[in-house]
């Protein structure tokens, strides 16, 4: 999804967040292993390639593997175990050496924080006050105060299933694992529907298992907290059951039955990655349709889909109210992320995603042509074979529209990381096409060329990885540990590190409770409402420790300020907002504020929460003096601004302005005096524009 990548360059500064990566394929680094696993990659990758060259040698390999004879079920059994370790130890292996740790993608925090959330057993939860001190990119507010984040609900299920253990990094190693033993069937069956002997399906499924293992790209969606190595799990269980449903039908022995199993993934992957499912929807629907029970098919496999369905309806509504519109929606609707199609940007999307997949598919661009042998090759393919690349396909199509900058190795190419089971299913085929009779030297040499390809090639764009932002995770739970910080506030500057942080079921006076700093006095008014607890603030450093030392949000004062932008992300409406960045007028209070753009000749509104400091609803009454400021830059627009209690109370104070200044300037508006209840923690204020942007910088408040 691109929402949040859109989201973060409104938020921080793409060079605090971003691990945006670019493989540039083939024309990238080649040259020596630059780390300790490249250079053990590259020692199995020479001893790989030497044994193949020689029958003694492939046996000697297999011996030592113990993977001879495994087409008998006691080896399968084994086999299956020990690749499902080895995907799981080096999944493991990448959070500890690339990924340091913990999660680092730009997603991954949202991720995180959804899946913390679902262990309480909450889609949505409620935030504290201010809102603003409890909200970052990806999280969706819904007025008043719950917040939600805005992707599906899927990938956090398993996440919380880590945090009940108390290890949710282990949830990727798990799912490596899974993704293994699911790419072997997938290939299995496959050869089988194309007509290969069982004993040369069994070669081509171990195959296939190897290629996954090797594979870096799935090393890196196993391990941080992403939702595509989950994926892609679902895509080929799902593929795998359905061609399996599909062979046993077209041998009489017909059991609608399987088509639960690919039903079950299906629903799995629609509560993930929902634009995922459509492509492999549509190829299950086609399986489905060819058996001769069609019916009875097409029904079990719907019914086991219901649950997943289900579970993404009822997450949506409890972030946003409405069960067939996701959150992330209600981002594209306020016009902060990337709309429109453009074919031209389609197509050229669609092949710089392209090539990047084929760096990820076996870390070695020319292997994942091979393929091409198994579809266009001296052996006419069996009309089943093309159900697997017409799943990678529809994947491109369904995404061609999506405008995304997507983070990790072969970047722009995440979405395809769903298919990667199915290419390294086709992968294996063709090559016992190619190799009926050496087989074993063949598949020594392939994964010999995969793990080489990875140390003096591929391992250059996860090195980046492991050294860009600061180099590590922007929340490591041992810094405040080993500070002796286990009590009160912990303030952090940027979302990433707040969202890995916060706990929805922790509060300051039962542990760390993780809030983001805004710079103004929402920081103040959170360290007053909770009682003024022990604050501290994490700090973050590309060159050294991050470090939480003690911190104050500012003296005590009758006089309050209140940043527009901190009450981002706002919901508009007939229009787009965003938080900008100001150079000029350099009047503007910290160089930044809300901007409402009306669509055409309409009104665009926005509501932007205006919290009440504690004195005024620990009195009977309070009266404050409000004074908000505008930014007017000359483009004509007419701006109203209005004072309420909620959507539908009453109006407390109003302002209106015309942008039609000659020089751009900040413009305080006429201060009014607004008498506040004693039992209202927070206001709200409608800002509207017609005719062309305004901008609003700030709110104070005077106590009077």
């Amino acid at each position: 999804m691109a929402v949040p990548q859109a989201l973060d360059g409104a938020m921080s500064s793409s060079s605090s967040r971003s691990l945006s990566l670019d493989a540039e394929g083939w024309r990238s680094t080649w040259s020596r292993p630059p780390d300790l696993p490249a250079q053990a990659a590259l020692a199995v990758a020479i001893v790989l390639i030497a044994s193949s060259l020689t029958r003694r040698g492939t046996r000697w390999v297999a011996s030592w593997l113990d993977f001879a004879a495994i087409a008998q079920p006691a080896r399968r059994h084994r086999f299956l175990t020990v690749v499902a370790f080895a995907a799981a130890f080096l999944s493991l292996g990448y959070i500890a050496f690339y990924l340091r740790g913990g999660p680092r993608a730009v997603d991954a925090p949202i991720y995180f924080l959804q899946g913390r959330a679902l262990s309480h057993g909450q889609w949505s939860w409620a935030a504290g006050q201010p809102t603003a001190s409890f909200r970052g990119s990806g999280l969706l507010l819904t007025p008043p105060d719950r917040l939600a984040g805005i992707f599906p609900p899927g990938f956090p299920l398993l996440l919380a299933s880590g945090f009940l253990v108390g290890a949710p990094m282990l949830v990727g190693p798990l799912v490596a694992a899974a993704v293994v033993i699911a790419t072997w069937w997938l290939a299995r069956e496959l050869a089988l529907g194309t007509g290969e002997s069982p004993r040369r399906a069994e070669g081509a499924a171990c195959v296939a298992a190897g290629l996954s293992i090797v594979c870096a790209a799935l090393r890196y969606h196993t391990a941080d907290t992403l939702p595509h190595g989950a994926a892609a799990g679902a895509v080929a269980t799902a593929m795998a059951s359905a061609l399996r449903g599909r062979r046993l039908d077209r041998a009489g022995d017909g059991r609608p039955l399987i088509f639960a199993a690919s039903g079950l993934a299906l629903g799995m992957l629609v509560a993930t990655e929902p634009r995922s499912a459509v492509a492999v929807g549509a190829i299950l629907l086609g399986l489905s349709i060819g058996c001769r029970q069609r019916i009875r098919s097409i029904g079990w496999a719907a019914a086991a889909a219901i649950p997943g369905v289900i579970v993404l309806l009822a997450a949506n509504r409890a972030a946003g109210g409405r069960a067939f519109a996701s959150p992330a929606a209600y981002f594209v609707l306020a016009g902060r992320a990337p709309s429109g199609f453009s074919t031209a940007d389609a197509i050229a999307r669609t092949i710089d995603r392209l090539r990047a997949h084929v760096f990820d598919v076996a870390n070695f661009e020319p292997l994942a042509l091979l393929p091409l042998v198994a579809l266009f090759g001296r052996r006419r393919a069996s009309p089943s074979v093309w159900w697997a690349p017409a799943l990678i396909v529809g994947q491109l199509l369904v995404y061609a529209p999506v405008a995304s900058d997507v983070v990790g190795p072969g970047a722009g190419a995440s979405i395809l990381a769903d298919v990667l089971p199915i290419d390294h299913a086709l992968i294996a085929l063709a090559l016992v096409r190619v190799f009926p009779n050496a087989l074993g030297r063949a598949a020594t040499a392939l994964l010999g060329f995969a793990i080489g390809g990875f140390a003096v090639h591929g391992a250059y764009a996860h090195d980046r990885l492991a050294t860009s932002d600061i180099g590590r995770p922007h929340f490591e739970p041992d810094v405040p540990r080993d500070g002796s910080v286990s009590t009160g506030l912990l303030f952090f500057d940027d979302d990433a590190g707040f969202e890995l942080a916060h706990d929805p079921g922790v509060a300051a006076n039962r542990g760390l409770e993780a809030v983001r700093l805004r710079g103004d006095d929402h920081d103040r008014l959170i360290f007053d409402w909770l009682g003024r607890p022990p604050t501290h603030r994490y700090i973050t450093s590309a060159t050294g420790r991050s470090t939480v030392p003690s911190w104050s949000p500012g003296a005590a004062s009758d006089f309050w300020r209140f940043e527009s932008e901190s009450e981002w992300l706002v919901s508009a409406a007939g229009g787009s907002a965003e938080a900008q960045a100001f150079a000029v007028p350099t009047c503007v209070s910290g160089g930044r504020a809300v901007v409402l753009t009306p669509a055409a000749s309409a009104m665009a509104s926005v509501r932007i929460e205006l919290p009440m400091p504690r004195e005024s609803i620990t009195r009977k009454g309070h009266s404050w003096i409000v004074t908000p400021r505008v930014i007017e830059r000359s483009t004509g627009a007419a701006g109203e601004l209005t004072l309420v209690t909620k959507s539908a109370g009453p109006t407390l104070a109003h302002w209106s302005w015309s942008d039609d200044v000659q020089t751009p300037d900040c413009r305080d508006l006429s201060p009014q005096v607004v008498d506040v209840a004693s039992d209202v923690d927070r206001y709200w204020l409608v800002l509207q524009a017609r005719r062309g942007a305004v901008a609003l910088d700030r709110t104070t408040l005077q106590a009077r």
